[in-house]
C-alpha cells in the first residue's frame, strides 16, 4: 500500500465533455433512498479471517473479496465470499463459502452451499473472477491466492478444480475475464501484487517504526513487485500464459486492481490496471493480441500533477452520461480518490476536484469502489469501501479511524455529493473493509451491495426505494460471442436522454459484481430503444421494450427471450429508517492552550502537531497564534496547510490564504498554495492569477509547472506550452512537463515535436517515479535509512548532484556507520570533481564494508584522475579481488600501470581482459598502445585493425594505425639496407 502525503497537491485538467443524459438538477435533495444492513436477516453467517488483531505482516491487512452471480441459473444471484486465514492457528476450518440465493418466508435468503457444490478449500484467499469460460451455460469461477490460485468448472451448480494452466503461484490479487480477441471465448488477465515470503518477512515480522510515528508493520516499500499475468483462452480446452508475447511481463508493479473496458470505444476490450505507488496501467487492444500500455500518454497513469498514488480498487462507468467510460480510482489516505473523466477520444483528465471528489476524503483509505445508479435516476453514482490498514493508528491522537465508515456520492450531473450520512447505518456503521461487490439479489431493480470486512462478519446492504425510479434490466446471453457477452456496448434512449452500460464483472477489489445491466430511467416512463453491440461486431437494436423488468436478450435473436423481476419493494421508507449515530466515538482532542503561552509557543505547537497528523489540534494551535499575533504571515500560511492539506477543506483554506497576501504580499509560497488550493476548487481564473504572481516572485521549474496546468485546463495552450517549456529549461531531468508538452503538441497537430516529447518522457519516467517512491515512503517512515540512501543514489542518475549530497549526508547524521551512503556521498564528490574529498568518502566506505566492491572500484578512478597511480593500483586491485569479472576495473588497472610505467604488468593486464570478452574495443586499444610504446608495432598494427573491424569510428583508431604503419616502415626500412649492405661485403 502506498503511505500518503502531508501535501499532496491535486490538481485536475478541465475538458468537460457534453453530456446527454437525463437532466440532473444543480442541488440534490436528501435521498429517498435507504441501505438497510440485512446481513443476519438474510442467514450470511461467514466471518472474514485475516491474520490476527495485531496484524503484524502486510499479507494480513489485504482481507479479500467476494462476487455475486447466479451459479446454478435459477434467476436469483448467490453470493461467493473468500477467506483468508491466520499465520499461527489451525486454519483448516477457514474456508471460502458459498451461498445459494433462496426464497424465505420473509424475502430472499441465502443458504451455506459450499461443501454440496465442492467450493471447501483452505488457504490464503485474495480475489476471485466469474465468467463461463468454456460457454457451456454455467459460470465458472476463479480464485486468487497468496500462492496457486484455483480455476473451478461448474457443472451444473458442482463445481470441480481444473488444471488448464492457469495455476499461478504468486501473490495474486484481483482477476478478470475478458475477450480479448473477440473469439467468443473468454480469456483471463491476473493482477499479482509483492513478493512476500512468510518465513523471512520484511522486518522479520517484528513492528518498524515508521507511520506518524507508530510501531506497524513492515512494507509495502523495500518489497519487490511481481508481473501480472494474462492467459488466452484457446477454446474452453485450456489456456496458454501470453504474459511475455503480450508486452503483460515486462515491468512490475503491486497491481490490486483490474478492469476490462473499451477505452476507446473501437469494438474491442482494452485494460487498465490499478497500481499501488506506482503508475498505473492502461492497455489499448487492437483486437489481435497486440495490447501497448499508453496510461501516461493517455492521462490515466498519474495524478494530474504527476503523482503514482496508490491504487487499490477501481471503477470504470460512463458517470457523465457522454456515451464514454470513466474511470475512478481508490487510493491511501492523506490523498483524494481520482475521477479520470475520458475525452471521448480514450485520452482521460484528472476531473476529481471538478467533480467534488476532492478534500474530504483525505482521511480515509479507499478499498473496492463501483460506479452504480442506487436511485435510478439515470446517473451513475459512486460507493467507496474504506478502512485503514494500520489498527494502531486508533491509538493515535490526530483522531485518524483504523475502522472507517464507507462513503456515498451522489451524482447531481455535473459534481458528486458524499450523502452516506442520510441513507442509513449502512454506510454510516464505521468497520475495516476491503471487498465490494454490486448486485440486485432479489431482482427488485434497484442494486444492493455486498462489503466484505477484515476478520469481521460482512455487510450486506439492501437497497430499498432505488427501484421506485422507473428501470430497465438486460441479461445479455451470447452466441457469436463470449456467452457472458462481458465487452457487449448498450446505449438506451428515453425521452430524457440517453446512457451507456458495459457489460463488465471484474471491478472495484478482489470482488465480481452482477453481470447484468441496469438502467435507472428517472422521469422516463418508457424507453425508445436499446441498441446493443455485441463483441462480436454484431449490432441489435431493441423498440420500445418493455420496462420494470429484467430482459434476457440472446445474441442474433429477434425481441425478447424472457423476462423476469423480483417482487418491488412495498414496505414503509420511514418504517426501515435506521437511526444514524455518525459518530460515537469520542471526539478528536482540542488543542489546549496554557495561560503563559505565546504566539510563538502556539506556532511552535502547531507545527509540530501537523507534523504528527494531530490536524483540528494543529489548527487550534495555529488559530491561537493568529488571535495574539494577527500579522504573521508563516502562521497563516501554516494554517493554510493544517486546513487544505489536512483535512481537505479547501474553501476554508482559501480564505485564510487571502488573509495573508492581503496582509504581504511578497511571499511566493502563499500564492503558489492559494494557486493550488483554487485549482482544487475548479476556479481556474483564480489559480492562474495567484500563479502568475507565484512565479513573478519565485521562478522555480514547479511554480512554472502548476501555471502550466492551469493554463492548460483553461484551454490557452499557448500560454500552457510556454510554462511548460520553461518548466524543462529549469528542470530537464522531470519527465512531467515533457509530457505535457507532448500533450500540446499533439492538439496543436505538431506531431513530430509531440513523439520527441514523448521519447524524452519515457527516459526520463523510471527514476523520477523511484524518486516519487522514496519521498513517499520517507513521508510515513522518516527513518527509513535504506529508502533514503536510494532516494540519493536515484538523484545522481538525474544529475540531481546537491540533492543526492543533502540526501546521503543526511543518512549519515542519523547512522555514521551507513557504509553505502558514504560510498554514495563520494560518488556525488566524485561527479562535482572534489576528488580529495570523494577519495576520503570512498575510504571510509570500504573502511565500514570491506567488500564494498564499487567503492573500491572507484576510489581507484579519483586516485587515477589525480595521478596517483600506486593508489589507483591498490584500490583496483582490490575490487578484483572481491569480483574478478570486472573487465571495466581490469582495463583501468591495466591503464594505471602503463601510465606508470609497468607496461608488461599492463600488458597482462589487457589481455586478461580479451581473454574473457575480444570485443571490449577499450582493452584492444590499450593493449595497442603498449605495443606501439615498446616499439612493436606489427602488434599493435593488429589490434587497431581489430579496434576499427568492431568499431570503424573509435576515436584516435585511425590516426594512431597511420602512424604506427609509418614507424613500422621507418623501422624495417634501416634493417633492409643493413642487409644489402652485408651482401655487398660478402661478395
Amino acid at each position: 500500500m502506498g503511505m500518503g502525503r502531508m501535501i499532496g497537491i491535486g490538481l485536475v485538467s478541465l475538458m468537460l465533455g457534453v453530456g446527454c443524459g437525463p437532466e440532473a438538477e444543480t442541488e440534490t435533495a436528501t435521498p429517498e433512498v435507504q441501505f438497510v444492513d440485512v446481513t443476519e436477516a438474510v442467514g450470511l453467517d461467514f466471518r472474514q479471517v485475516s491474520g490476527g488483531s495485531e496484524q503484524r505482516y502486510i499479507l494480513e491487512s489485504m482481507s479479500s473479496g467476494a462476487a455475486f452471480f447466479d451459479y446454478d441459473g435459477d434467476g436469483y444471484l448467490d453470493l461467493f465470499l473468500v477467506n483468508s486465514t491466520r499465520v499461527e492457528a489451525d486454519s483448516s476450518h477457514y474456508t471460502n463459502r458459498l451461498y445459494r440465493n433462496s426464497e424465505g418466508t420473509n424475502g430472499r435468503v441465502f443458504e451455506d452451499k459450499t461443501d454440496e457444490a465442492g467450493l471447501r478449500r483452505t488457504g490464503w484467499g485474495m480475489g476471485c473472477a466469474v465468467g463461463d469460460y468454456d460457454n457451456d451455460g454455467d459460470l465458472d469461477l476463479y480464485v486468487t491466492y497468496w500462492g496457486p490460485n484455483v480455476l473451478y468448472r461448474n457443472d451444473g451448480g458442482r463445481f470441480a478444480e481444473v488444471e488448464l494452466g492457469v495455476e499461478d503461484d504468486g501473490w495474486g490479487t484481483s482477476a478478470a475475464f475478458g475477450d480479448v480477441d473477440a473469439d467468443g471465448f473468454l480469456d483471463l488477465y491476473v493482477a499479482n501484487y509483492l513478493v512476500f515470503d512468510l518465513e523471512n518477512p520484511p522486518g522479520g515480522g517484528q513492528l518498524c517504526s515508521g507511520f506518524k510515528g507508530l510501531d506497524v508493520y513492515c512494507g509495502p516499500h523495500g518489497m519487490v513487485p511481481q508481473a501480472n499475468v494474462i492467459y488466452r483462452n484457446e477454446g474452453g480446452a485450456v489456456f496458454v500464459d501470453v504474459s511475455r508475447t503480450t508486452g503483460i511481463d515486462a515491468g512490475k508493479q503491486a497491481s490490486l486492481g483490474v478492469v476490462f473496458l473499451d477505452g476507446d470505444d473501437d469494438g474491442d476490450q482494452d485494460l487498465y490496471v490499478a497500481n499501488d505507488g506506482y503508475p498505473n496501467l492502461l492497455y489499448r487492444n487492437d483486437g489481435h493480441w497486440q495490447l501497448t500500455e499508453v496510461a501516461a500518454f493517455a492521462g490515466a497513469a498519474y495524478s494530474e500533477d504527476g503523482r503514482a498514488q496508490a491504487g487499490m480498487g477501481v471503477a470504470a462507468g460512463d458517470y457523465d452520461n457522454d456515451g464514454d467510460l470513466d474511470l475512478y480510482m481508490t487510493h491511501f489516505s492523506d490523498d483524494v480518490n481520482t475521477l479520470y473523466q475520458n475525452q471521448g477520444d480514450g485520452q482521460f483528465v484528472d476531473f476529481t476536484a471538478a467533480a467534488g471528489l476532492g478534500g474530504e476524503v483525505r482521511p480515509y483509505l479507499g478499498w473496492s469502489t463501483g460506479f452504480f445508479d442506487y436511485d435510478n435516476d439515470g446517473w451513475l453514482d459512486l460507493f467507496a469501501v474504506n478502512g485503514h490498514i494500520y489498527p494502531q493508528v486508533a491509538q493515535h491522537p490526530s483522531g485518524l479511524r483504523y475502522a472507517q465508515r464507507n462513503l456515498l456520492y451522489q451524482n447531481a450531473g455535473e459534481t458528486f455529493v458524499e450523502v452516506g450520512a442520510t441513507v442509513g447505518r449502512g454506510f454510516a456503521e464505521e468497520k475495516v473493509s476491503r471487498g465490494g461487490a454490486l448486485g440486485d439479489y432479489d431482482n427488485d431493480g434497484d442494486l444492493d451491495l455486498l462489503i466484505v470486512n477484515l476478520n469481521d462478519a460482512p455487510t450486506l446492504l439492501h437497497n430499498l426505494g432505488g427501484s421506485r425510479s422507473n428501470w430497465l434490466g438486460l441479461e445479455l446471453v451470447g452466441t457469436e460471442s463470449n456467452r457472458d457477452a462481458q465487452g457487449a456496448r448498450v446505449v438506451l434512449f428515453a425521452d430524457n436522454g440517453q446512457q451507456m452500460r458495459e457489460v463488465q464483472r471484474g471491478v472495484g477489489y478482489l470482488s465480481q459484481s452482477d453481470g447484468r445491466v441496469l438502467f435507472g430511467l428517472g422521469t422516463a416512463e418508457e424507453v425508445e430503444r436499446v441498441e446493443i453491440r455485441w463483441s462480436s461486431g454484431r449490432v441489435q437494436v431493441l423498440e420500445r421494450p418493455e420496462t420494470r423488468r429484467y430482459l434476457v436478450v440472446q445474441e442474433g435473436e429477434e425481441g425478447i427471450v424472457a423476462g423476469y423481476a423480483g417482487p418491488a419493494d412495498t414496505e414503509d421508507l420511514v418504517a426501515r429508517k435506521q437511526l444514524v449515530e455518525i459518530d460515537s466515538r469520542p471526539a478528536v482532542p482540542r488543542y489546549a492552550a496554557g495561560d503563559d503561552q505565546t504566539a510563538t509557543d502556539h506556532y511552535k505547537a502547531g507545527v509540530e502537531l501537523y507534523r504528527q497528523g494531530r490536524y483540528q489540534e494543529a489548527i487550534d494551535a495555529l488559530r491561537a497564534s493568529i488571535h495574539m499575533q494577527p500579522d504573521s504571515l508563516k502562521t497563516y500560511y501554516s494554517l493554510g496547510i493544517a486546513l487544505y492539506s489536512g483535512l481537505g477543506r479547501a474553501k476554508e483554506a482559501a480564505a485564510v490564504l487571502e488573509e495573508a497576501v492581503a496582509r504581504d504580499s511578497a511571499w511566493a509560497q502563499v500564492y503558489a498554495l492559494l494557486g493550488a488550493v483554487y485549482m482544487d476548487l475548479d476556479r481556474k481564473d483564480r489559480a492562474i492569477q495567484f500563479l502568475k504572481r507565484t512565479v513573478a516572485l519565485n521562478p522555480e521549474w514547479e511554480n512554472y509547472n502548476r501555471l502550466g496546468l492551469a493554463q492548460l485546463r483553461s484551454g490557452n495552450l499557448t500560454a500552457a506550452s510556454a510554462a511548460f517549456e520553461y518548466a524543462v529549461r529549469q528542470a530537464p531531468w522531470h519527465p512531467h512537463p515533457h509530457l505535457n508538452l507532448a500533450r500540446i503538441y499533439e492538439r496543436q497537430g505538431r506531431e513530430q515535436a509531440a513523439a520527441r516529447q514523448r521519447q524524452i518522457f519515457a527516459q526520463l519516467r523510471p527514476v523520477q517515479d523511484q524518486v516519487q517512491r522514496h519521498l513517499e515512503n520517507l513521508a510515513a517512515f522518516p527513518g527509513d535509512i535504506e529508502s533514503r540512501h536510494l532516494l540519493g543514489e536515484a538523484y545522481v542518475a538525474q544529475g540531481r548532484i546537491e540533492e543526492a549530497l543533502a540526501t546521503f549526508r543526511q543518512v549519515i547524521a542519523i547512522d555514521s556507520s551507513y557504509a553505502p551512503s558514504h560510498y554514495g556521498l563520494g560518488a556525488a564528490l566524485h561527479y562535482k570533481s572534489e576528488l580529495q574529498a570523494a577519495i576520503a568518502a570512498y575510504e571510509r566506505a570500504c573502511q565500514l564494508q570491506p567488500d564494498l566492491v564499487g567503492a573500491f572500484a572507484d576510489l581507484g578512478q579519483a586516485y587515477h584522475q589525480l595521478r596517483d597511480y600506486e593508489g589507483a593500483i591498490a584500490a583496483y586491485r582490490r575490487a578484483l579481488a572481491l569480483q574478478s569479472d570486472l573487465p571495466a576495473v581490469r582495463t583501468k588497472l591495466g591503464m594505471a600501470y602503463a601510465q606508470q610505467g609497468d607496461l608488461q604488468q599492463a600488458m597482462e593486464a589487457f589481455k586478461a581482459v580479451l581473454n574473457v570478452d575480444s570485443t571490449l574495443v577499450e582493452a584492444r586499444d590499450a593493449l595497442a598502445q603498449v605495443y606501439a610504446a615498446q616499439e612493436q608495432y606489427a602488434a599493435a598494427i593488429r589490434e587497431w585493425e581489430a579496434v576499427l573491424r568492431l568499431d570503424p569510428r573509435y576515436p584516435r583508431a585511425v590516426s594512431q594505425l597511420r602512424l604506427a604503419r609509418e614507424k613500422l616502415v621507418k623501422k624495417k626500412a634501416p634493417d633492409s639496407q643493413t642487409a644489402a649492405k652485408r651482401g655487398l661485403e660478402g661478395e
